[in-house]
């Protein structure tokens, strides 16, 4: 069964049976109200009928209550005397009703106060009100002012009380039937138009429209798929261009493989220092592609927190010392200098020593391959708010403004004309970020008069004095 259907279906049980307990509720109250009336009624004539009665005792003074009862429709009144035996009566009654009179009021006797209830017999075809009340002269019963009250108009307005209720009922549950299911349409309308543009998502067309300006539950799980949804598209698009990137990143050197490996299967009998030459490119392709394949794998298991820090404390200063020689290597093998200053106070971090070293050759990599030959990429060391602050700085060109957000993305190269070969992997930086962030680290990049910066900020080890 569909959302809406059950909604409305809940809505209308719930009006069903308030507007029943209502009703109930209204037709009982209504009628115990009509009931009581119309027995206050009989007792208050019968009161009156007694005082006179009372006040002159003898046979004739009930022709007053006949008088005074003319008007009344369907009622007998009968003066017992003291032994239950009929003294007067209004005209018109049967044998056989005064027989059931007698076995009623024998029923009650002896009777001190008054008395009254409602009778149902095989000679009525409605419920008829009996009362009887003591005359009582000089404190001892005389006789029995007895009265029979039909209750047809007190029916009549019962049966219309009762055909009044069930109208009003039905015409409110046929209301409550029309709110119910406007109440869930408009509940559920939402989550239609939501249920087909997940549908859409499904099917990866993540840009039909999700997002519902509600503020209640449903606009909240509305900004939960939409958000759901662009997060999809992110990784859809990223997904795209990672395969495109890993792609192009290894058909480029493959095809250097391909080129070289088939030239030195058409020449055998090569010179040496070209064979040389060609094998020299063969090897510097496949370590760029082994590199590749191990950065891939890094972020891979990065990705799927396969991966622990073996943290330990030490300070940066001895940690860059260690590094140093291998950073000179490095800017000698690409005709740059380097240049290091480090703080002149210890700065001791948790760190992975090996995890943060690759970090920074990333780093330095990225920085001497941006440096024009012949100048100085320069590592500074320093300590800032209760933190060790780590900055490279290269004399190049610099990074725009508009890109300096997309130089952690994976694959992404500033200089789109580059080739594998001269900016590397494309997954240095990125790897870079998720060492640093992992060690509860910041680190950026932001442009000077002649070149870039990148900042790695570390949180210092707080000594308890």
């Amino acid at each position: 069964m569909k959302l809406s259907l059950k909604a409305a279906a809940l809505v209308f049980a719930a009006f069903l049976l308030l507007i029943s307990v209502l009703s109930a509720g209204f037709y009982f109250l209504s009628y115990n109200f009509y009931q009581e009336q119309l027995l206050t009624d009989i007792d208050r004539r019968m009161d009156a009928h007694r005082e006179v009665v009372e006040e002159d005792f003898h046979p004739e003074v009930f022709n007053h209550v006949r008088v005074m009862e003319e008007r009344a429709e369907e009622v007998n009144y009968i003066l017992f005397d003291g032994e239950g035996n009929a003294v007067e009566e209004t005209a018109g009654i049967s044998d056989e009703e005064r027989e059931i009179y007698n076995g009623w009021l024998a029923s009650q006797l002896p009777l001190a106060d008054s008395s009254m209830e409602f009778v149902d017999t095989s000679h009525h075809t409605i419920a008829h009100v009996f009362a009887a009340h003591p005359v009582i002269i000089d404190g001892t019963v005389e006789a029995y002012l007895f009265v029979d009250q039909a209750t047809t108009r007190f029916e009549a307005t019962r049966a219309s009380l009762l055909w009044l209720t069930i109208g009003t009922s039905g015409i409110s549950l046929l209301l409550a039937g029309m709110l119910a299911w406007f109440f869930s349409r408009f509940m559920t309308r939402s989550l239609v138009k939501l249920t087909k543009a997940t549908e859409q998502v499904a099917r990866e067309n993540f840009d039909a429209a999700v997002y519902t300006p509600r503020q209640d539950e449903i606009g909240e799980l509305s900004r939960s798929v939409h958000i759901m949804t662009n997060q999809l598209k992110f990784y859809r698009d990223s997904r795209r261009k990672f395969l495109s990137d890993v792609s192009h990143d290894l058909r480029t050197p493959l095809t250097y493989v391909k080129a070289y490996a088939a030239l030195l299967k058409d020449q055998p009998a090569m010179p040496p220092d070209q064979l040389s030459k060609q094998a020299g490119v063969i090897h510097g392709e496949a370590l760029r592609m082994e590199r590749l394949v191990e950065d891939l794998f890094q972020l891979t298991k990065m990705d799927e927190g396969h991966w622990e820090l073996e943290l330990e404390e030490e300070d940066l200063t001895d940690l860059l010392t260690d590094a140093r020689p291998n950073f000179e290597m490095m800017a000698q093998q690409e005709n740059r200098q380097l240049h290091m200053k480090l703080a002149g106070v210890p700065s001791i971090v948790h760190v992975d020593s090996e995890r943060m070293i690759q970090a920074l050759t990333n780093i330095v990599r990225n920085a001497l391959h941006h440096t024009p030959e012949g100048k100085t990429v320069s590592i500074y060391l320093s300590r800032e708010q209760g933190e060790a602050v780590i900055s490279v700085e290269d004399e190049g060109p610099g990074i725009p403004e508009d890109e300096l957000p997309l130089i952690w993305e994976r694959f992404y190269r500033a200089d789109k004309s580059r080739t594998s070969s001269a900016g590397g992997s494309g997954l240095g930086l990125p790897i870079t970020k998720q060492i640093v962030e992992a060690h509860h680290g910041k680190v950026a990049a932001v442009n000077k008069e002649s070149g870039a910066v990148f900042i790695i900020r570390l949180p210092l080890v707080r000594k308890n004095s």
